[in-house]
């Protein structure tokens, strides 16, 4: 079998790392595996598994790229295409009607559609539901990372539920720990408080203004933020306001970020809403505590409602602060039963048995 994977870049997001972990899944199967780039740099291209090869479409935006990909799928004639993130898979959709070669389409949500469409600032993506509405009927296959995500799509977008599959984002998890041995130049504040990690882009999803304050109503915790963003000048400012900037490391994209998070004593999720965070999976490997907002959707299913990790209402800093110290005191969670259902194979194994049926 060969498949392509569509991409619309080769970034930092949550989406795409999933996406290349799929790439190594299905490479060590024997799948021949193209990861169809947008836009074909970024950080990420270093983490394109051996044997599986990059092509970059070069385009700008997800909607020219639909012409390179129609080239690109009579020319490599892959017999399954899986894509993600929305304006990616109405590309890809759009692309293989026009390509006529008879590959299955297989479409990827990573996130709360309800959610995340109204906040964008574009006509365009206000109308995302609208579009997938009509897009996802031209989909063989439609595939969402959590039930909560796969409830919310079906209510968003009129899709009948039993049309989408569940299947969670893989974790390749002695991959993380390996990586986790490795040094870092990530160094908390100084101080002997907590060390707290929060991770994510600096976007209003992840809420780290509530962790922020939370960090506020903890006197000696220190926290590392990795990750860029829009917000990175107002969440600066905001910390210098609460009077929290010297104990707030804001240490932007790191190529390898799993040695912090092993050296973390506390991952925090602060988000207003999710997918599937997969922060919060490799948390679980590598972290001895996780606390997590209870928003849609994710973070409720990972944590099995409160058993591996505190769960808070969302926007609460005082409920954040309060599960943050209580996880000082308490016991290292072991969490393997929890990865179990994250295991790469596995994963692997259900997105070729769904291509295949």
């Amino acid at each position: 079998m060969k498949v392509a994977l569509v991409v619309p870049d080769l970034d930092g997001a949550g989406a795409q790392r999933v996406m290349l972990d799929l790439a190594a899944g299905m490479v060590e199967r024997g799948v021949e595996v193209d990861v169809v780039a947008v836009r074909g740099e970024g950080p990420l291209r270093r983490l394109v598994p051996p044997g599986a090869t990059v092509v970059d479409l070069g385009a700008r935006r997800a909607v020219s790229a639909v012409a390179p990909l129609v080239g690109y799928l009579r020319r490599a004639r892959p017999d399954a295409v899986v894509s993600c993130l929305n304006h990616v898979n109405l590309v890809t959709i759009a692309a293989t009607r026009v390509a006529r070669t008879g590959a299955i389409v297989m479409v990827t949500q990573h996130n709360q559609l309800s959610s995340s469409a109204p906040r964008k600032d574009t006509r365009r993506a206000r109308a995302m539901p609208a579009l997938l509405r009509v897009g996802f009927r031209f989909a063989d296959r439609v595939v969402a990372v959590s039930d909560g995500v796969a409830d919310d799509l079906a209510r968003t977008i009129g899709l009948a539920r039993n049309r989408i599959a569940v299947i969670y984002n893989p974790v390749d998890v002695a991959r993380l720990r390996a990586a986790a041995a490795a040094p870092t130049d990530v160094v908390w504040p100084d101080g002997d408080g907590a060390k707290l990690l929060g991770v994510g882009r600096l976007i209003e999803q992840k809420d780290f203004p509530n962790l922020l304050r939370a960090l506020a109503a903890l006197p000696t915790a220190r926290l590392v933020l990795l990750g860029d963003g829009e917000d990175r000048v107002a969440l600066g400012a905001l910390a210098a306001e609460l009077g929290v900037a010297a104990r707030v490391c804001f240490a932007g994209f790191v190529d390898n970020p799993f040695p912090v998070f092993a050296a973390a004593d506390v991952f925090v999720l602060s988000s207003r809403w999710e997918g599937l965070p997969t922060v919060l999976i490799e948390a679980l490997a590598l972290s001895p505590h996780v606390v997590a907002t209870d928003c849609p959707s994710g973070p409720r299913e990972i944590l099995d409602g409160g058993r591996w990790g505190h769960l808070v209402p969302v926007g609460d800093p005082a409920a954040l602060a309060e599960a943050i110290a209580a996880c000082v005191t308490e016991s290292p969670v072991e969490a393997s039963e929890a990865l179990a259902r994250y295991d790469r194979a596995t994963v692997t194994t259900r997105y070729l048995e769904l291509l295949a049926t």
